[in-house]
């Protein structure tokens, strides 16, 4: 009985990997390497294009060529003097220059909202180890990475949203966001997802701030069709599972 008995977790996570299922959504140019730049070059500064990203500021002036108040934005391909070890992915990084005011890089994505399912974001954020831009002192003001449905950031709403900075300079951290849409408003549900990525200003010219990102992914795990709901099918499987564990039982003892 006890040699039947270790078969049942397995059994349990052979049936409930019939009933979730994961799948990745596609984010278009995740780790900026659509622009190829030689090594220690990138978009022109402040404000570089970044294939698939939209830039935006928080300064009611928008993007007006002045630096402090507006922030800067683009793509480059740092020397191992910004990070030793390397960047995530590939050669490329965005970056985010955050001065007095907040500034973000945005994608709204082909899918769309679905209740009831899991929303795994990850990204890695960077804060160079060099002086070519911002001298090493000056820190990080913080940043935000968001998801969101219809313009609506949905960490938010389970009071999560992500506010980061990364603890050591010259190396990337990763970072997750995780929410569930189970009881949202049924408003956002089929709203189109959509990520956010935030440099957070300080509010003064002395204090700027770069964060640099790579690497991002999104994951949907989802109930496989026919199981509306996880949990009473888990311990239907489980009811199962006894009975046949007890039936088993019973035989070999009669044989015996």
């Amino acid at each position: 009985m006890n040699t039947i008995w270790r078969f049942v977790p397995a059994a349990l996570l052979f049936c409930a990997a019939n009933v979730v299922h994961a799948s990745t959504i596609t984010i278009l140019n995740p780790s900026f390497e659509s622009q190829v730049f030689s090594t220690g070059t990138g978009t022109t500064y402040p404000y570089g294009t970044i294939t698939d990203w939209t830039a935006s500021t928080a300064a009611s002036s928008g993007f007006d060529g002045n630096v402090d108040n507006s922030g800067a934005f683009g793509v480059y391909n740092p020397t191992t003097t910004s990070y030793p070890g390397g960047v995530p992915d590939g050669v490329n990084v965005a970056f985010l220059q955050g001065i007095v005011n907040n500034i973000s890089i945005s994608q709204t994505l082909g899918a769309t909202l679905q209740a009831n399912d899991t929303y795994t974001l990850t990204a890695w954020e960077g804060l160079r180890d060099d002086t070519g831009v911002l001298a090493p002192g000056l820190g990080c003001n913080g940043s935000n990475i968001t998801l969101e449905a219809g313009g609506t950031i949905l960490n938010s709403l389970r009071n999560e949203t992500t506010v980061t900075c990364p603890s050591t300079r010259g190396v990337f951290q990763e970072f997750t966001v995780t929410f569930n849409s189970a009881g949202v408003d049924p408003s956002l549900l089929g709203q189109n997802l959509g990520i956010v990525l935030t440099a957070n200003g300080s509010g003064s010219i002395f204090e700027p701030a770069e964060v640099d990102f790579d690497n991002l992914s999104l994951t949907d795990t989802s109930i496989a069709p026919g199981s509306p709901v996880p949990e009473p099918a888990t311990f239907g499987l489980m009811a199962v599972a006894m009975v046949a564990i007890c039936v088993t039982n019973r035989r070999r003892r009669h044989a015996a």
